[in-house]
């Protein structure tokens, strides 16, 4: 049984499912000046996007992580940064209009994964990285 799924289709009511893009951290190559570029790999899919609560704010600052926090439900397997392996960890973008922080579109770093439920889905703390850049 998938309770995210049944979860999701009462909470689509109020609060509707958004479409994002999951960028897959896949480490970096290396350009001509000899510059590391990180290399991402495009997932698009649906997301629900929440405001973060009082408990998983605590859980950032207790990690020293600071901005303009989001939670995501999402039925895909992300990782987060980690600091001590020098991980940047995936990011996700929204276009314009999703988020109201930016009518040009949004990225944001997945900055830690809250829940995991098997393969089946994630609550992910997300953090505003930028405006968007293509």
């Amino acid at each position: 049984m998938n309770l995210r799924a049944i979860a999701n289709r009462a909470t689509q009511r109020i609060n509707p499912n958004v479409s994002a893009t999951i960028m897959r951290s896949g480490g970096y190559t290396t350009n001509d000046s000899g510059k590391r570029v990180p290399k991402f790999t495009p997932l698009p899919l649906k997301v629900q996007v929440q405001p973060a609560s009082t408990g998983d704010i605590q859980k950032l600052e207790a990690l020293n992580i600071q901005g303009v926090h989001r939670v995501i439900y999402i039925s895909a397997e992300v990782e987060a940064m980690i600091r001590v392996d020098k991980k940047g960890g995936d990011q996700i973008v929204f276009e314009a209009g999703v988020m109201p922080e930016d009518d040009q579109g949004t990225r944001w770093i997945i900055s830690a994964v809250l829940e995991v439920w098997g393969h089946e889905w994630r609550k992910c703390a997300i953090t505003l990285q930028n405006s968007y850049t293509s």
